[in-house]
């Protein structure tokens, strides 16, 4: 694997983690320009009942400080490296959904099942389902035990925060949110699983259009 990556940056191919390159460039950007919790793009309950529903998609983008940037970006990056310079293929189409369908999801349960949330900003929601899948899509590539360890580390962390407080970001503003903890973790469950039934789909077609064709 680690061969893989040296060979795709000496060689300057396509194996770059591009897409996570891109989104990486817009947190950055966004932190370059407005600085830290920028009050017009943050998740903010009120405003967004007023009308301002960007914010639903852009508070994912903004950090609080240089600390919550460099921790999702830093994390960003390397899931990145291992994600999209796999072989396993396929991976840049669900680094995209991650983004998607995590970033709906948490908007969703944040704004109509959280009311007592009244603001909130950051990727590591939706970093909790890339990180899933990428353990996930790694194990099964290699069939190493250590990315199903890297797995249960990710839910023990979260199992952690969820009794204890943040292992990592006790000195940010704004606490851990553990609910869109949770939901970037169901998010990449649910990404997984249709990634596996079309999987099996596709499969069962080619088995059925190899048994009908003609000999």
């Amino acid at each position: 694997m680690m061969t893989g990556i040296l060979s795709s940056l000496s060689h300057g191919g396509s194996k770059l983690p591009w897409v996570s390159f891109a989104l990486a460039a817009i947190c950055l950007a966004f932190f370059a320009v407005l600085g830290g919790k920028p009050e017009a793009l943050i998740y903010d309950r009120e405003l967004i009942e007023n009308g301002e529903v960007w914010r639903l998609v852009t508070g994912h983008f903004v950090h609080l400080d240089h600390q919550h940037l460099l921790m999702n970006v830093g994390a960003l990056i390397a899931l990145g490296f291992l994600y999209e310079t796999s072989p396993h293929g396929g991976a840049r189409r669900l680094i995209l959904g991650c983004f998607v369908l995590s970033g709906s999801l948490v908007s969703s349960v944040l704004f109509l099942g959280d009311l007592k949330t009244q603001f909130y900003c950051g990727l590591s929601a939706i970093l909790n389902a890339l990180y899933m899948v990428t353990m996930i899509a790694m194990w099964r590539e290699t069939r190493s035990r250590i990315w199903l360890v890297g797995l249960g580390l990710l839910f023990a962390k979260t199992g952690y925060e969820a009794l204890f407080g943040s292992v990592f970001s006790s000195s940010l503003e704004w606490p851990p949110h553990i609910g869109a903890h949770l939901t970037g973790l169901l998010s990449g469950t649910l990404l997984l699983s249709s990634d596996y039934v079309k999987g099996g789909y596709l499969r069962l077609r080619r088995s059925y259009v190899s048994a009908f064709e003609p000999s």
